[in-house]
């Protein structure tokens, strides 16, 4: 019986070959869209689980100043005094910025986009797996280096590099004394390079305020098993500060929660975005309810027009259980196709989630035990919701009614009506989010940053080099080259932070040191006071309106900025605020402050003249060449430097553009299903009005008018269910655009000629067909 089922099923969806092609294959990729969506969110959600100890591991934070920088002291507090902690570890982690690594002896050299200070608990805690090793403790000495695997071949080819000396930054003098496998792929933190914390001079980060400097770095605890972590925060709460330590609020936060937490926008690690992460999950939701909504109708449709044979199957003695099993298997026939070909479309499209989601996804790396019990539990859930309804038709079927030609189809127009609806407040919706997001990107991508970006030049440099200022003057006597100055930091790159000294009100400072030339090559605008001059140097300095708000201070004169040197640098001018991080935050306190000594900049920045910024490019790379021989010049442009802040952020609007585009065209088909059943149930009606002198536009009208109902009734949800939806998602940008009422409108009629123009074809086919072709049979 099964058999033969399957058989009537498989000839059901042949005869109507249209019809099922078009639902069948939008379900298909409606669900490919949904299996796409499924991986990414779970990749995102994966992210530091594959240390050993996630579980176990936290990181302490001041949940009061949303600061993971503390103290590098706490360490050796938080591993003797408190029993619920196993091992401790420090963690400082660098990235964003190439680092030039080089081996004087062999005369190799590279760059390293990350590196980490910490100690050997660093090893116990994570366990990366050990390459080679001079002992069993990877830091085996006080200027002890660890690099990875891949940094070693790039290096040192097949060679077993331990033992051989590197200097880092140009200035850090270190031996390799283990090469150790890369971290984790899916880790918020990458090491290329880890550095031995116990030397002071291989701390990363150092902050000095009220004449008091401390390292700054992040501290990992493993934690041990039955700890009871709320228990032990509090405990935290209550002691920590018994050690001379000034946490507002102290707090733990486990390594699983690092990526997707609010507060990750504050530290150094890679980044995810859960709002923009709950957008992708309520689309694919869409995407599938707008799946199983064409799917449902399209099986509802094929029942009422089985209800004939359904009569005549119950006249010859077919019993309710044999109708209902052979519904469900046309159902689930229907289904199962299409989640066979979802599959083998999605595993087609995996090579392409790196351009789609800007990060790739590959089968090795997917947890098949999690993943697909949870697509098969989808699958029967929309095979026994679809089914539902053959079985609630079949169980309803009157056989009297029948043999008499009576028919109640109400209830299945009503159902339809609302489905519709849904589905068009589901594309208005996304329309709408696509709009606002774009619009968004395209504020912060063109936002004033406080200084002028265009053919403003970043050009990296090796610390210490003894040839910076000849690089700069020789640079200068370009004729392409407008200006040009050198920084250690600079806006995008901030190296340095002080505290404000203003006692229990203070706060931190981004600190950029600068020479003479450089407010005027950046082209800040000062507000007030004035340059610098000759006699500045090591005594002034710039602040912008932030720092000024903060300051409380009502003018300049005789204004300090008291830190770093004994009686601190006069503030001589005011300047007008400008970036120095994304737009994801609001504008910091800046400081520009005159006083390098000759060499220590790590920034060349070059503004250009209008030309050919190829050939200009060359010639000052011929200049760096002949002065810093034994390093690469690497170039970057201040616009694209702020630009690649919202990389992510673009390139998943793009793939939410994509999947609104998918749901967009499943309304369409299932707009497309409805108006040729409409107009295949009113051929007989249309026939007669047209026999009696209705014109064309007048059946056009007669079909179309109810879906312009539909469209402005789905308007009037989907406009504040989009804009709640999008102002939670502004939220995370400190900077962000207006909610224009025009953008829901654009929605709405972007919408409503999506629905006309799907509707017209087939309503135009139905309004032109010769009347005699209804009407010859009656």
């Amino acid at each position: 019986m099964t058999l033969l089922n399957l058989k009537l099923a498989i000839r059901s969806l042949l005869k109507n070959k249209f019809y099922s092609i078009l639902i069948i294959g939008g379900f298909s990729i409606g669900f490919a869209s949904c299996i796409l969506i499924g991986l990414y969110y779970n990749s995102e959600h994966s992210v530091n689980k594959d240390f050993a100890n996630y579980k176990q591991i936290y990181r302490l934070y001041d949940k009061g100043e949303k600061d993971f920088d503390l103290d590098y002291e706490l360490f050796p507090v938080l591993a003797e005094n408190y029993p619920e902690i196993e091992i401790a570890c420090p963690v400082n982690y660098l990235s964003g910025f190439e680092i030039s690594v080089v081996d004087k002896q062999t005369h190799t050299d590279t760059r390293v986009d990350n590196i980490i200070s910490t100690n050997n608990n660093f090893f116990q805690i994570f366990q990366p797996q050990i390459i080679s090793s001079l002992s069993a403790d990877l830091f085996s000495g006080h200027n002890s280096v660890v690099i990875t695997e891949t940094v070693a071949r790039r290096m040192y080819g097949d060679k077993n590099p331990v033992g051989q000396s590197l200097t880092i930054f140009n200035y850090l003098e270190a031996t390799i004394t283990a090469v150790i496998k890369e971290l984790p792929e899916n880790s918020t933190f990458k090491a290329e390079i880890l550095l031995n914390s116990e030397n002071e001079d291989f701390r990363l980060s150092k902050a000095c305020n009220n004449g008091i400097c401390v390292f700054l770095t992040h501290h990992f605890l493993l934690l041990r098993k039955g700890t009871e972590v709320n228990k032990f925060s509090a405990r935290l709460q209550q002691t920590i500060n018994n050690y001379d330590f000034e946490l507002k609020d102290p707090e733990l936060q486990n390594l699983s929660a690092i990526y997707l937490s609010s507060l990750s926008q504050y530290d150094t690690h890679s980044k995810g975005n859960s709002k923009m992460l709950t957008i992708f999950l309520f689309i694919g939701v869409l995407i599938l309810a707008l799946s199983s909504i064409n799917y449902l109708n399209y099986v509802v449709s094929i029942q009422y027009s089985k209800l004939k044979e359904t009569g005549i199957n119950k006249t010859v003695g077919a019993g309710w259980r044999q109708l209902v099993a052979y519904s469900v298997t046309e159902v689930a026939t229907g289904i199962l196709i299409s989640v066979i070909f979802s599959f083998l479309l999605a595993i087609l499209l995996l090579p392409t989630t790196g351009t789609l989601f800007g990060k790739q996804l590959h089968i090795h790396t997917l947890d098949f035990l999690k993943i697909i019990p949870f697509f098969m539990g989808i699958v029967f859930i929309i095979i026994l919701v679809n089914s539902l309804a053959p079985v609630y038709l079949v169980s309803r079927f009157n056989i009297t009614d029948f043999l008499s030609g009576s028919r109640k189809r109400r209830g299945k127009q009503v159902s339809k009506q609302i489905t519709l609806t849904f589905q068009l407040t589901a594309s208005i919706a996304l329309i709408a989010v696509v709009l606002v997001i774009f619009k968004q990107l395209g504020y912060v991508k063109h936002f004033d940053l406080g200084f002028n970006e265009e053919r403003l030049v970043k050009i990296d440099l090796p610390f210490n080099n003894p040839n910076l200022p000849a690089l700069k003057q020789e640079t200068e006597k370009l004729s392409f080259v407008k200006s040009n100055t050198l920084s250690f930091g600079c806006p995008g790159m901030i190296n340095n932070t002080m505290g404000s000294n203003t006692g229990e009100n203070s706060f931190d400072i981004n600190c950029i040191f600068i020479d003479d030339d450089f407010v005027r090559t950046m082209e800040i605008e000062l507000l007030e006071g004035r340059q610098f001059l000759d006699g500045d140097k090591g005594k002034a300095c710039i602040i912008n309106e932030e720092a000024y708000k903060q300051y409380g201070w009502e003018n300049l004169e005789g204004k300090r900025f008291n830190n770093r040197i004994e009686g601190g640098y006069e503030v001589i001018g005011l300047a007008q605020n400008f970036n120095v991080k994304s737009l994801h935050q609001t504008i910091e306190p800046a400081v520009l402050l005159y006083d390098t000594q000759k060499g220590q900049y790590n920034v060349l920045s070059v503004r250009l003249a209008a030309g050919n910024t190829g050939q200009q490019l060359k010639q000052i790379r011929n200049i760096w060449d002949e002065l810093i021989p034994d390093e690469t010049m690497n170039v970057t442009f201040y616009d694209d430097q702020f630009q690649a802040m919202y990389v992510k952020e673009e390139k998943l609007g793009k793939a939410i553009s994509f999947f609104s585009l998918i749901a967009v065209v499943l309304t369409c088909m299932g707009i497309l299903g409805q108006i040729f059943l409409i107009s295949l149930n009113r051929s007989k009606e249309i026939g007669v009005r047209k026999v009696n002198g209705a014109k064309v536009s007048e059946i056009l009208i007669l079909l179309n008018k109810d879906f312009t109902l539909y469209v402005f009734i789905a308007f009037v949800i989907a406009s504040p269910v989009a804009w709640v939806a999008m102002n939670k998602w502004l939220e995370s940008f400190a900077y962000k655009t207006s909610l224009n009422w025009w953008i829901f409108a654009l929605a709405g009629v972007l919408a409503l000629g999506i629905a006309l123009l799907t509707v017209s074809w087939q309503s135009w086919r139905a309004a032109t067909r010769n009347p005699v072709e209804a009407l010859r049979y009656e």
